[in-house]
């Protein structure tokens, strides 16, 4: 991943890969007859890695909101323990086109994904957690252009800019970024005009009481 993120897919051989890994070419095609089995070896090994944990922490929240939050957080941990990854991730979409090995691994790589974000989304809408009228694919498509722009993010911006963006989206699926859409503690929210007055009946319960400055902060975890 580190080899390919930095110089590229085109550019990357078995032998340089071998010798940053500090071990002989035949010890490298002993297990992979070329450059291409060996990549497309990392992307499957990786997504499955990735999959399993975004499941894992989808599954322990309640709400849509709750597991795309779970989903989120553990990105970063993801982001801490493979600092190659988003690196690798960028250079061979890019490269992907041009290779027809790689647009099937990835393709397949999407899908995954794809899959999860929109069972996610759709148990969202059966709990009645969105309102009516959103089609699931057009928010499953959000949920993907969130996930691919923060790797962008990681590769491009210094710092510790992917981990405050994440903070930001998770306050903005919480209600809690734009002050006119957070209601006051002593009063209904307001209804928009493209608000359906049947939906608002039924999701807006009784306030219950909460200390003062509740659900005015970031998420911590």
């Amino acid at each position: 991943m580190k080899h390919i993120g930095e110089n590229g897919y085109a550019k990357a051989t078995l032998g340089n890969i071998a010798e940053e890994a500090g071990v002989t070419s035949g010890a490298v095609y002993y297990y992979f007859k070329s450059k291409k089995a060996l990549v497309v070896a990392v992307i499957a090994d990786v997504n499955a890695q990735l999959l399993e944990r975004f499941e894992r922490a989808a599954g322990k929240a309640v709400t849509l909101q709750g597991k795309l939050s779970a989903i989120l957080e553990e990105s970063i941990a993801v982001t801490d323990e493979m600092p190659d990854l988003a690196k690798f991730s960028v250079s061979v979409r890019v490269d992907g086109p041009r290779y027809p090995e790689l647009r099937r691994a990835l393709a397949h790589s999407s899908g995954g994904y794809y899959k999860l974000y929109r069972r996610i989304v759709e148990e969202g809408i059966d709990a009645g957690e969105v309102m009516p009228g959103i089609d699931p694919q057009d928010l499953t498509d959000m949920v993907s252009i969130i996930s691919f722009g923060l790797t962008m993010l990681t590769v491009e911006l210094p710092g510790d800019r992917h981990r405050v963006a994440i903070r930001t989206i998770e306050r903005l699926l919480a209600g809690t970024l734009f002050p006119a859409a957070i209601a006051r503690e002593d009063e209904p929210a307001p209804l928009s005009e493209e608000t359906p007055a049947e939906f608002a009946a039924v999701s807006a319960p009784e306030p219950a009481p909460r200390p003062v400055g509740a659900g005015r902060r970031a998420p911590t975890g």
